[in-house]
């Protein structure tokens, strides 16, 4: 069984949880509830869950205070919002579990299933420094990564050491500034979707580059030159569009 603690202002939220836990996820044991942070953390360290289902803003803090007061008591979490846009990036970029409020059973499964896993195969805990580092650092437009590999292993990149991304099938390259490449277990569509935001830039179907990182866009050609040498397609359309956002 996994031991778990529901927190959550709201006691409709916890109820429905609680609820759906029992029915679908039988695995789960809840241990205890609370209402806001400070109760959390209490019952955290007096129960010592597995796993806890953290709501994202409470009257007394957020659940990124929560994980911040109770380091010393690794878990895994699930957070549970209404409000995901709000703290999109910090918890996207960390690989960290999120299910949107009306709770769905499909949602609630996934969840579950995937931080079942990384408790039977006592997986790293440091997706959740990573969460902590980007939410602590403020408004940003640079961030830690964590990137998913092969085998169950992962790494943490800073995005400004992204040179270009690059389709590949079902995962993801990533082309560093120290001449790396990393290969994760993610498509293409799901980081161009995340990095979009912090300057960077598709340049085709299957590429995406960081603008600090492109040292030329040569108007008689069909490709950009990057600092490192690399030479990327770039299609007519995105070219315009592209020298149109340098002069502005």
């Amino acid at each position: 069984m996994i031991k778990a603690i529901i927190i959550d202002d709201e006691r409709n939220s916890r109820d429905i949880i609680a609820l759906m836990l029992g029915k679908y996820c039988p695995q789960v044991d809840i241990a205890d509830t609370a209402s806001d942070c400070a109760d959390g953390i209490s019952k955290i360290k007096l129960h010592q869950p597995q796993l806890v289902f953290l709501d994202l803003e409470m009257p007394d803090g957020t659940g990124f205070d929560v994980l911040q007061g109770t380091q010393e008591t690794p878990f895994e979490a699930v957070f549970v919002t209404a409000f995901e846009k709000k703290f999109l990036h910090a918890i996207r970029f960390s690989e960290v579990e999120i299910i949107l409020k009306p709770i769905d059973k499909e949602s609630l499964l996934q969840a579950v299933q995937t931080v079942t896993r990384r408790i039977e195969q006592q997986a790293s805990k440091h997706r959740y420094r990573v969460l902590l580092d980007n939410f602590n650092h403020g408004k940003q437009t640079s961030w830690n990564l964590l990137l998913p590999l092969a085998g169950g292993q992962e790494t943490t990149i800073h995005t400004t050491a992204i040179e270009y991304l690059e389709s590949c099938t079902d995962k993801c390259a990533f082309y560093m500034d120290n001449g790396m490449v990393l290969y994760a277990e993610r498509n293409f569509r799901h980081y161009a979707d995340l990095l979009i935001p912090l300057r960077f830039y598709q340049v085709n179907n299957t590429q995406m580059v960081q603008l600090s990182h492109i040292h030329r866009v040569a108007q008689d050609s069909q490709h950009i030159q990057l600092n490192s040498g690399a030479q990327l397609e770039i299609t007519e359309r995105r070219k315009k569009d592209l020298l149109s956002f340098y002069n502005r």
